[in-house]
């Protein structure tokens, strides 16, 4: 499985399960009002380490995709003003200053204690979403990357560092297998990124 194309699909699996079983096992699916709060804690924790081999293997995938050129887009004068446009009409305001409404939330201070219990689940479920359509999305957003990154190279930016991801002895051996591999086949697609411009 040393071909890219391989292993990201390999990866994309890996990691694709990986995200649907930390919702599942949650049961965020039946889209709860209220979780516990270390069940609350333990998918975040894991949709958080998910995040990070998502982003890497999206990385990946925007240094496999080969771009056209980009075609300059002709120049256009923001004052000049062609026919037909209307005239701009001057701005006035008021001098007299707005009437204070009520201060906002944080500037009250805390009003309760947080109380022990179960706590909403609904950021967690669209973290989870979020994901789930990246996911689904990936290759629209490997090309949007990928634009980025040419736009980089052109304006001789440094190669970007991949550190190892932290604590993978802790995760299940496939993702552990994705993880390492994914730092690997990084470092070897970036060895082609041209010097940084350091002029």
């Amino acid at each position: 499985m040393t071909h890219y194309s391989d292993f990201i699909i390999h990866a994309y699996k890996t990691i694709a399960r990986a995200v649907a079983e930390a919702g599942v096992n949650a049961d965020l699916f039946k889209q709860p009002e209220f979780i516990p709060k270390t069940l609350k804690h333990r998918v975040s924790a894991e949709l958080k380490r998910l995040a990070v081999l998502l982003r890497r293997l999206i990385f990946l995938m925007a240094l496999q995709v080969e771009l056209a050129p980009v075609v300059p887009r002709p120049a256009s004068n923001y004052f000049e003003k062609s026919e037909g446009e209307p005239e701009t009409r001057k701005a006035f305001f008021s001098v007299l200053p707005v009437p204070a409404g009520e201060a906002p939330d944080f500037l009250h201070g805390p009003i309760t204690v947080p109380l022990r219990g179960p706590v909403p689940a609904a950021p967690l479920i669209a973290r989870w979403e979020a994901m789930l359509e990246t996911l689904k999305f990936c290759r629209r957003r490997a090309k949007c990357l990928a634009r980025t990154i040419q736009r980089w190279k052109a304006e001789g930016e440094a190669r970007p560092y991949i550190a190892p991801v932290p604590r993978t002895h802790a995760m299940p051996a496939a993702l552990g297998i994705v993880s390492g591999a994914l730092t690997v086949q990084l470092t070897e697609a970036l060895r082609d990124w041209p010097p940084a411009d350091t002029s």
